[in-house]
């Protein structure tokens, strides 16, 4: 297939070839991956491309999404690729043995195995010089395995693109590590403790003492925004793309008297009792969260082991069958979170599939050959294309994680969708769900900022050659 670049994709390729260290901020369904593909293949035109590239991405956009792109365009399917992603560990030892005698070749593997490939090539034998790294909020954590390995390689690297569309899923702490992986630590220092002490003071304390969040200082935002534009662009779909409009319909659900007084039980005393004898106890504030999490959605684990589930109601469940009633035989895409939701869904609702993650079961959806789809949002949740298989998402529950929601909704929400998108939440009113839905919103204000900050203007485009 032959591409052709919108003009913000055509924007964000001069950027990667003009800021060889660089963030692309961009919203679901821009199109990162055919930007990246690209600007290397051009760099590699005017001989500006030197060594291997290593593409790191979670292990289904490792094995689905970056080959896919790579064969499906005129100007990239000929490039040379390996994907290592999925191969047994003898297998990816036989490539890696042949690496730095191999002309010129995009590796791609999934993120969880960076530590075990950088501790194979530490630093100076690094043969990978141009890294890309998808959905790179996924190395925020600044004490994790992974973002220690990337941080140990980054400076024997000579280009460095980091992709996501959640770049600060919960604020602007999370910010730090991407840009110290570009910079290594120039605009927001050199580790996170000075990174802290400039722009933020301790809020709530722990028992212990300890903070148990930073607050930003009031201005600070905009000291980070500035400093960090001249290496991160971003841009969202709705300025770029005609997408047919998103309607959010809240379904407000109501239990019952006694299901009432059993979870509000648990919420005042932290302990459940239940009939056969055994009681739950809710140790900290998380696992009450948890706890009433499950409860709203209808079940709850009955032991630590999660081997024991307690039902409580089905109200969700009946919500759901009515929108599949009302559906008119289109397709559903429906997200759960714990693992008894999708237990309970599966025996209500025999017809429907437990997404896999296989390319012929998403090539099945996609074709509509499945009705409905329940997916985890952290299976589902990045880089795969939903959108031609359904234009109905529903939340049973709504996830924790503000980049797991938007994610969530960028599996429809993206180019090539022909239809309006409806997006149902399933919501018991008046329990812990209308915290969860609060706090998301406000992560995304702070997150918003953040993009408008260092959103590219098109109108202003200094980088692109007539």
């Amino acid at each position: 297939m032959k591409a052709t670049l919108f003009d913000y994709q055509r924007y964000c390729a001069e950027f990667i070839k003009k800021v060889p260290r660089c963030g692309l901020f961009l919203d679901v369904g821009l199109g990162k991956t055919l930007i990246t593909l690209t600007a290397f293949v051009e760099l590699a035109e005017i001989n500006q491309l030197h060594g291997h590239i290593l593409v790191i991405a979670p292990k289904r956009i490792a094995i689905n999404t970056w080959p896919d792109e790579i064969r499906k365009w005129d100007h990239t399917k000929h490039g040379r690729y390996t994907q290592l992603a999925g191969l047994s560990k003898k297998k990816r030892d036989e490539i890696l043995d042949r690496v730095e005698t191999a002309t010129p070749t995009i590796y791609i593997i999934n993120r969880e195995l960076v530590p075990k490939l950088v501790e194979r090539f530490p630093e100076e034998s690094w043969p990978f010089l141009n890294v890309v790294i998808d959905e790179a909020q996924s190395f925020k954590g600044y004490g994790t395995a992974g973002f220690k390995a990337l941080k140990s390689i980054a400076p024997y690297t000579r280009r460095w693109i980091e992709l996501t569309g959640t770049p600060s899923p919960n604020g602007l702490m999370d910010i730090w590590s991407l840009i110290y992986l570009l910079d290594g630590g120039q605009r927001l220092g050199h580790n996170i403790t000075e990174y802290r002490r400039r722009h933020f003071i301790p809020g709530r304390l722990t028992s212990e003492g300890y903070p148990y969040e930073w607050l930003l200082i009031q201005g600070h935002d905009k000291y980070i925004h500035h400093v960090i534009k001249d290496v991160a662009i971003s841009m969202m779909k709705k300025d770029y793309l005609d997408l047919p409009p998103v309607t959010h319909n809240v379904i407000e659900l109501e239990m019952e008297k006694k299901e009432w007084a059993i979870y509000s039980e648990l919420k005042k005393k932290k302990i459940l009792p239940l009939i056969d004898g055994t009681v739950i106890e809710a140790a900290n504030a998380a696992v009450l969260s948890g706890g009433l999490l499950q409860l709203s959605n209808g079940a709850i684990y009955g032991d630590e082991e999660r081997k024991q589930v307690i039902e409580l109601h089905d109200h969700k469940l009946k919500a759901l069958e009515e929108i599949v009633d009302g559906s008119n035989g289109q397709p559903i895409l429906c997200f759960y979170w714990f693992r008894h939701d999708v237990f309970r869904l599966k025996r209500h609702f025999p017809d429907g599939e437990i997404f896999s993650g296989s390319p012929e079961q998403l090539k099945r959806w996609n074709n509509k050959e499945i009705p409905l789809l329940f997916a985890h949002p952290a299976s589902a949740g990045h880089g795969l294309n939903f959108q031609y298989g359904g234009h109905i998402l529903v939340f049973f529950v709504v996830p924790t994680s503000l980049e797991l929601y938007l994610q969530s909704i960028g599996r429809l929400d993206r180019n090539g969708q022909t239809e309006p998108v409806i997006v149902h939440y399933l919501k018991m009113r008046g329990t812990v769900e209308d915290r969860v839905i609060n706090a998301l919103m406000n992560k995304q204000v702070v997150q918003q900022e953040l993009i408008d900050a260092v959103k590219a203007e098109i109108g202003d485009m200094q980088l692109v050659t007539k």
